[in-house]
């Protein structure tokens, strides 16, 4: 079983990204029942994902028991924080889209430590993952969501093999293959080598 909780922000990728968490779960063999949340998506609003990989007979993951939290934008790494407990590991991006409600209100965007001390009082720990560096690093901007998709397989938590991964990303984003593949690594080895868990 793996209960994996993907929260951010309308155009991420972030349902591309669940699909493929799917996908490869497929291939492994195991059953995996996803669910996805955009209302307002389009115009910047909150997008939450889950995957469920097991035998399971909901989509939805309780309060309490997501074993990943994936966060694709820093700031909604804390909306997700009630679906941590002390087993609950957290990788979330770097990536900072302030919302409306901040910037009109001209109040201030946690900084990443802020982010990490809230998390850590929940979680059992949290890496963060300069998900836009590594994106331009592989040849394409617009990979993010490759590179966290990446770096959830890193952790180990999903318990499907990187080469199903990969062979998902192939399936969902067949454009500019040989990019996000890389971009997929380097989110893989951001976290395997950031001694998380």
């Amino acid at each position: 079983m793996a209960d994996i909780f993907l929260v951010g922000v309308g155009g991420q990728g972030i349902i591309t990204a669940s699909k493929i968490i799917g996908d490869a779960a497929i291939l492994e063999g195991r059953n995996v029942l996803l669910s996805e949340t955009h209302g307002m998506a389009q115009r910047g609003g909150s997008v939450v994902c889950t995957a469920r990989i097991g035998d399971v007979y909901s989509p939805l993951i309780p309060d309490g028991r997501a074993d990943l939290i994936l966060s694709f934008e820093l700031l909604e790494t804390l909306r997700a924080v009630c679906k941590a407990s002390p087993r609950t590991l957290v990788v979330a991006s770097s990536e900072r889209i302030v919302p409306l409600s901040v910037s009109a209100q001209r109040l201030r965007y946690p900084t990443v430590d802020e982010v990490r001390a809230h998390v850590k009082r929940a979680a059992k720990d949290f890496v963060v993952v300069d998900a836009p560096k590594l994106a331009l690093e592989s040849g394409v901007s617009m990979s993010s969501n490759i590179v966290m998709v990446g770096a959830l397989a890193g952790t180990g938590v999903a318990g499907i093999k990187r080469s199903n991964f990969e062979k998902a990303v192939e399936m969902n984003v067949p454009r500019k293959l040989s990019e996000n593949i890389r971009a997929f690594s380097k989110g893989f080895d951001a976290v395997a080598h950031s001694g998380l868990g």
